[in-house]
């Protein structure tokens, strides 16, 4: 049905206007046109609506199952990684465990070689005898009569006085290897650091200790 249609005026006329009869069976055809056209464009909607519908569920499916592959490999690059790690960690756990027995056993080795070579030095003493001094004769002294010491403190002072300090050491390295072999042995740094100071003359024993009892482990 046209616009012209449904603007009709060529109604049958009676004295009061239109015919009433007449403008109602006009109106029903207009509403069952309308009616009729409608259902259609009703109908088209609607199916397309669930197109859209079922299309939307589709790609969501499509989105979830997407998203939780891409989280599964994201999980498992992850755990690989985190794997590999440890056992790289591990390696070098192992490594620096064989680096420090060796860095041990070389140590103690040394320091007895050192020590063997200090008796050997002291066994056999210098190379050539000493050369006698010329007699002297000695000018006549008078006689004195000296007291007797009775105090003992003062006998040992004199004693000790008497008796030359023996000569230190100024081998750096020498002193090193001996305080890693205490330090390795158990030996307390206090004790250690004694004897450095009885047989050795170290420009910086403080820094020698920090050294040799850091790499102990102490």
């Amino acid at each position: 049905m046209d616009r012209s249609s449904i603007q009709r005026s060529d109604f049958p006329t009676s004295r009061r206007g239109y015919d009433p009869a007449a403008v109602d069976a006009h109106l029903r055809e207009v509403a069952d046109a309308a009616e009729g056209g409608r259902q259609p464009v009703a109908a088209a909607a609607s199916s397309q609506v669930q197109r859209i519908i079922e299309a939307a569920e589709t790609t969501a499916d499509q989105l979830r199952t997407e998203a939780g592959e891409e989280a599964r490999e994201h999980v498992q690059r992850v755990s690989t990684a985190a794997r590999e790690l440890l056992e790289r960690i591990g390696s070098m756990h192992d490594e620096l465990g064989e680096i420090m027995d060796r860095l041990r056993e070389e140590a103690g080795r040394l320091s007895a070689e050192l020590r063997a070579l200090e008796r050997d030095v002291v066994e056999v003493g210098p190379a050539e005898p000493p050369l006698e001094p010329e007699p002297v004769e000695p000018e006549p002294l008078e006689p004195l009569e000296l007291e007797p010491e009775t105090d003992p403190e003062r006998i040992a002072a004199a004693a000790k006085a008497a008796t030359p300090p023996p000569e230190l050491s100024d081998d750096v390295e020498a002193a090193r290897l001996v305080a890693l072999d205490m330090a390795l042995a158990g030996t307390p740094r206090e004790e250690t650091e004694r004897y450095l100071a009885e047989h050795y003359a170290l420009p910086d024993a403080e820094g020698v200790l920090d050294d040799v009892y850091a790499l102990a482990g102490s």
